[in-house]
């Protein structure tokens, strides 16, 4: 925990405790009331139902109730909802199901639908609530409802629909940070059969979260707009279609999927190159005297480079229609989406300007290398392009027999170059060729790592599910899917160096040290073969297909098929209308896949994921004032995609990743509950213990940490030759998993003729997690205590609503995840740790006409 006092965890939890003891007698005290918990009906199972009568885990929040709780982004759904987490780099996780790398060849464990068209972002969890009619969060495999498969749950978000009677909302929000925004949306009918939907936003945050007192710009500073147009029209008695389409623009000042960065460990001012990739180049801090700000301050930092997120060329298109035929009803969906997002920033995070000098060392001698630059920047570029296709066919009946069978296409392209670059240093512009000798293909940007990768997938699916009411009050539900994933795409490298390794080599082959001490040298093939050419790799069955590119690089083709039956089994006891228990079997699949655009690595690959799910759930309801939903699940969790950083070169320390196939088991306990002991006073919370857990993974070295010296390090075994000491991962967390993750909450209104007043606050404690599969203390971003407050009042004819509201109350410094590089000449560590949003305050005013 950071910066929060133990008593107010202690304070809670007791009122939690009294809360629990009150509710046990609540039901005896409300059975008279005229008073009921408001019944919300979801499409979770592609019918709608309440949702204390869906047979699956499943949190849903009406555009209403994110109003009320304050729920605005992915970050606010993934703290409030149990066994859910976000690591704001675009991946959510769900009882330990989750993405450890956006490196493509590999697939999101947690689909995101919209209006049921899937997406391969979680952007779309952010659009304001104004053009949001419910989110819908599901736990556990997903796959005999919903197109595209997925393993650890489902992100179901359903957007407002053109309306028949004329009606629109304006909104405008004003906070702290130079933040502002406005959102307007207009509904109703064109003729009579034809209606539309039209809306924007515009969203500002002037000054970023993050203060940078150096001569470049602040971070997480917010510039974007959305536009949102929707036209459905009734093609006859029972044909409904509609047609969407979506525009996001971003062009903000911090990276993909909403990164709050900071690195707060100490400049290394001592290695004479940079570490892993970076040892490519000269250390930019070497002797930088000016101690790091973010050390003590990870909201502040000192660069001369603005951070960058843009997001540009973002278009999404959605057509369904739905025809009702007599006891069956027919529906076709259909989904295209596109964007560019680039983002780039300063890699050596200091604002240290002017070329230096390195006094160096080679086995040839010393030498001083001259105008070396400090400015170092990373840079990220995804191009991504989708669509699909979904029918299925459904029953339409009230009778003991439903089903659903659907057909499901899916197309993607993607590329992804990224990498690191020096500026201002003439000599990375013209590399050496080391096997003639003579210049290499020139290098404009100045990168000394450029990385790319291709992707394209081709998935078909078939599905079905069927729930029979067998008996009285029992129902028994069957589903099925067959999936096919293929895959094919190209993998991309060029490393060009400049270091006292660059010199030692030009030295070698006879060029003067006076002259190797100032040159850059294209060492692609040294990294990936180990010499100047590619014949050692082209003898390597793992690169074989190898080939040079005119412009330098070397690239490989990547190709693969996947394919898996899976499906669920449960029964539903549902004995009176305010009971429901059920059990349910389910198997997920995620496909194999690969580690592209990540520097050549030998093993590129990964098998798929197979996941065999048990859950025992009930859903009760007391006397209309208090409502529990429990889950207990047990998951067999075998293949779970790693992310492994391996050492590609020993002599210069370049790394890739490879992927592992480990296997784990997950288990755990989820509580979601409501209770009304007054008309006017509502408390609510949820917990989930969550153990999640490698089972088999042993032995491994971690290239961050190669000997081992992190607290926290489980060594296994002697050193090896090179001194690195091996890992076992047996018993290690998965990562994202907080075992205990508690939220609780109330609402009190006031009612007065002219209005209501409702002032409501929410407290959410997150346990510690790990960032990686490795369990060093570096790793673990530590548990944390957020506090929000709330007043909403509206008018009696509901035409105006005013909002008040602190977030993050006490100002918690609370991280997301926290990563560690390569350990440095000193044996300190670069720590790397995703920032919670700091505290924030404002108002939101609404009219409704």
């Amino acid at each position: 925990m950071l910066n929060q006092p133990l008593r107010l965890r202690s304070l809670f939890v007791m009122g939690a405790s009294v809360a629990a003891l009150s509710a046990a007698t609540a039901p005896a005290l409300a059975q008279d009331s005229a008073f009921t918990i408001e019944e919300l009906v979801v499409t979770a199972e592609k019918r709608e139902q309440s949702l204390q009568d869906v047979p699956v885990a499943v949190t849903a929040y009406t555009s209403e109730k994110r109003d009320l709780l304050g729920v605005a982004t992915v970050e606010d759904l993934a703290r409030i909802t149990p066994s859910v987490a976000y690591t704001n780099n675009d991946r959510l996780s769900i009882r330990g199901f989750g993405r450890l790398t956006n490196a493509i060849g590999t697939d999101p464990s947690v689909a995101l639908y919209s209006d049921g068209i899937f997406s391969n972002s979680m952007a779309d969890s952010s659009t304001p609530s104004l053009f949001i009619e419910r989110t819908e969060i599901l736990r556990g495999p997903q796959g005999t409802l919903y197109g595209r498969n997925s393993i650890g749950g489902a992100l179901n978000i359903i957007g407002k629909r053109p309306s028949d009677e004329f009606n629109g909302e304006a909104r405008f929000a004003l906070g702290n940070y130079g933040t502002w925004r406005t959102d307007a949306l207009v509904s109703g009918p064109v003729t009579e059969g034809l209606r539309f939907l039209l809306g924007g936003s515009l969203e500002r945050r002037e000054e970023g979260f993050i203060e940078n007192v150096g001569p470049a710009g602040d971070t997480s500073a917010v510039k974007r707009y959305v536009i949102e147009a929707q036209v459905e029209a009734d093609l006859g008695e029972n044909i409904t279609a509609r047609l969407r389409y979506t525009k996001f623009d971003w062009d903000d000042s911090y990276g993909v999927g909403n990164v709050h960065e900071a690195v707060i460990s100490p400049y290394d001012t001592v290695s004479v190159t940079g570490l892993g990739n970076a040892a490519l180049y000269y250390n930019p801090t070497l002797g930088y005297a000016t101690p790091n700000i973010s050390g003590s301050d990870p909201f502040k930092i000192d660069t001369n480079q603005t951070m960058e997120g843009k997001l540009s060329d973002h278009h999404r298109l959605h057509f369904d229609l739905t025809w009702d035929i007599g006891d069956v009803s027919v529906k076709y969906l259909a989904g295209y989406q596109a964007y560019v997002y680039n983002t780039n920033g300063d890699e050596d995070r200091s604002s240290r300007t002017g070329n230096f000098n390195v006094n160096a060392a080679t086995p040839f001698g010393a030498y001083t290398a001259t105008n070396v630059s400090p400015n170092e920047r990373f840079f990220y570029q995804e191009k991504q392009e989708w669509w699909s296709n979904e029918i299925n066919i459904s029953s339409n009946t009230d009778g003991p027999l439903q089903w659903i069978v659907g057909a499901f296409q899916y197309h993607q392209t993607y590329s992804q170059p990224q990498g690191l670059r020096v500026l201002g240093d003439p000599s990375m512009l013209s590399p050496i060729n080391l096997a003639t000798g003579g210049l290499a293909a020139p290098n404009p940007d100045g990168n000394f790592l450029l990385v790319d990768g291709t992707l394209e997938v081709d998935s078909l699916a078939a599905f079905g599910q069927v729930d029979w009411e067998f008996a009285e009050n029992l129902t028994l539900t069957a589903g099925i899917r067959w999936t096919k994933d293929e895959k094919t795409g190209t993998d991309f490298a060029r490393y060009v160096s400049r270091s006292n390794t660059t010199t030692t080599i030009l030295r070698s082959v006879g060029i003067p040290l006076t002259a190797a001490q100032g040159m850059a040298v294209d060492f692609t093939t040294f990294v990936v073969c180990g010499g100047p050419t590619i014949a050692t790799c082209l003898a390597n069955p793992l690169y074989s297909n190898l080939r040079q590119v005119s412009g330098g690089g070397l690239v490989r083709d990547l190709a693969a098929d996947y394919d898996a039956f899976t499906g669920t089994l449960g029964v539903q006891w549902q004995p009176d209308e305010d009971t429901n228990a059920y059990a349910r079997y389910s198997r997920g699949y995620k496909s194999g896949g690969w580690l592209a655009s990540n520097g050549l690595t030998p093993f590129p690959y990964a098998d798929p994921e197979y996941v065999d799910n048990y859950e025992l759930g009930l859903k009760k309801t007391f006397g209309g004032r208090f409502q529990l939903n429990a889950a207990a699940f047990y998951a067999d969790y075998r293949g779970f995609q790693a992310p492994l950083t391996v050492v590609l070169n020993a002599t210069t320390g370049s790394t890739g990743s490879q992927f592992l196939n480990l296997d784990a088991r997950n288990y755990g306990v989820e509580l979601e509950a409501q209770w009304a002991p007054l008309d006017n006073l509502s408390i609510f919370g949820s917990y989930s213990y969550l153990n999640a857990e490698i089972e088999e993974g042993c032995c491994f070295v971690d290239a961050n940490d190669p000997r081992g010296l992190m607290a926290g390090a489980k060594l296994s075994g002697p050193a090896l030759p090179n001194g690195s000491r091996p890992q076992t991962l047996v018993g290690n967390r998965l990562p994202m998993t907080a075992e205990n993750k508690l939220n609780l909450g109330a609402n009190y209104t006031f009612d007065f003729e002219p209005g209501s007043l409702i002032i409501g606050g929410t407290y959410t404690y997150t346990g510690d997690m790990q960032t990686a599969v490795f369990a060093q203390a570096n790793y673990t971003a530590p548990s944390n205590e957020l506090v929000d407050f709330r007043a909403l009042w509206k008018d009696a004819d509901d035409r105006f609503t005013i909002i008040g509201y602190v977030k993050n109350a006490l100002d918690e410094t609370a991280y997301q995840s926290s990563t560690s590089t390569t350990v440095t000449a000193a044996n300190t560590f670069r720590r790397t740790v995703k920032l919670n949003f700091p505290r924030t305050f404002g108002m939101e005013f609404q009219y409704r006409f």
